[in-house]
């Protein structure tokens, strides 16, 4: 099986309620005792087991986190804007959005665990992005976008935040910062203050760019 949908191709229709597992739309109605910390970490783990009793579903360690993505990533030899279709996955609960398998399957992840705490999906402006896409960027907002073949975006490893985590002290991005790195994604420091380049909206799979670094040291 390929790593995911392939990139450019109209994602699958799903509704929200399929997106999730099982076990985690069951927490919806979960008694108030039952620790969202403790849902959290199963599904940073994805194992059933660390699911409390009446949270667990037979189906969950064998229904994907994110529909027609393993997670599984084959390669790492390619450059930057030039991510291989297949080893990038379609994020159905942000129609347009494409991410490298492993950063999708976590950033799905988050986004169960955001939306169970705000009601709903996160919000994306921007996510991977081919090189051609970065220089046209780069011509558009020069200063400001930065160096085509630079990117993370170009790798399939970092995300655009928007609806509330674009902004600093807002309740969102409090949350994010507090949570998203236990699933690998972080606001990186040069863009957090006192940076001279604050970007509160963008966010990186660090667990990914680590990956692709040792395998291409390796």
């Amino acid at each position: 099986m390929s790593a995911g949908h392939a990139f450019g191709s109209p994602p699958a229709q799903v509704s929200a309620a399929a997106e999730l597992p099982k076990a985690v739309a069951a927490t919806e109605q979960l008694d108030p005792k039952v620790s969202s910390a403790t849902v959290m970490a199963a599904l940073r783990t994805g194992r059933s087991f660390d699911l409390p009793m009446g949270v667990r579903a037979s189906r969950f360690s064998n229904r994907p986190v994110l529909p027609g993505c393993t997670g599984d990533v084959t390669s790492y030899d390619y450059a930057n804007g030039h991510v291989p279709a297949d080893e990038l996955c379609a994020l159905t609960f942000a129609p347009g959005h494409h991410l490298r398998a492993d950063a999708a399957v976590a950033l799905a992840r988050l986004n169960i665990a955001y939306r169970a705490r705000f009601g709903h999906n996160v919000c994306l402006t921007d996510s991977y992005r081919t090189i051609a896409s970065q220089e046209s960027l780069a011509s558009r907002k020069p200063g400001l976008a930065a160096v085509p073949g630079t990117s993370e975006h170009g790798m399939g490893l970092a995300v655009d935040f928007c609806a509330g985590v674009e902004k600093y002290g807002s309740v969102e991005y409090d949350w994010m910062r507090a949570n998203a790195p236990a699933f690998g994604w972080d606001n990186p420091a040069w863009a957090v203050p006192p940076s001279s380049r604050e970007e509160p909206w963008h966010w990186e799979y660090v667990v990914g760019e680590a990956k692709t670094h040792d395998s291409t040291q390796g």
